[in-house]
């Protein structure tokens, strides 16, 4: 498998930082782009079935600071770097739906898992493990 893109979720968490300088690695030695994507949930119905792109101008405070993260970022190990905010429903079903289309060309998915609380990591739901079991593409979790 050849990797191209790589897409990294990000949620602003720390551990979600952290899959993005893993990513930047990997990114690095196979000589690949990486496609940073935050979701910003809670939108119509509609974004349900066809999930919204948030232009940079709509994106709220946090999400730029955020993004200006994943920047700096990407920009230290001198990798190709992209940007994605999309407003949906579930932030989960959303990757998966962004990274199985064929037109964001996604070879591989690097995402983090939170771990806030162990009773938390004990019950299905959480985003990683939606995306673990239901994406098409190939996943990377970084624990």
């Amino acid at each position: 498998m050849k990797i191209k893109k790589i897409l990294v979720p990000l949620d602003g968490s720390e551990n979600s930082l952290k899959s993005l300088k893993q990513a930047a690695d990997l990114a690095g030695i196979v000589g690949a782009s990486i496609t940073c994507l935050h979701v910003v949930t809670g939108m119509s119905a509609f974004a349900a079935v066809h999930p919204l792109i948030i232009p940079e101008a709509k994106w709220p405070g946090y999400v730029k600071d955020i993004m200006k993260d994943a920047r700096r970022i990407a920009s230290q190990a001198g990798i190709q770097y992209q940007e994605a905010v999309i407003g949906g429903m579930a932030a989960g079903y959303d990757i998966v739906t962004f990274a199985d289309s064929r037109a964001n060309a996604v070879d591989l998915i690097v995402i983090a898992r939170r771990g806030q609380y162990l009773a938390r990591e004990a019950f299905p739901g959480s985003t990683a493990n939606f995306v673990i079991h239901k994406s098409r593409t190939p996943v990377l979790l970084v624990r």
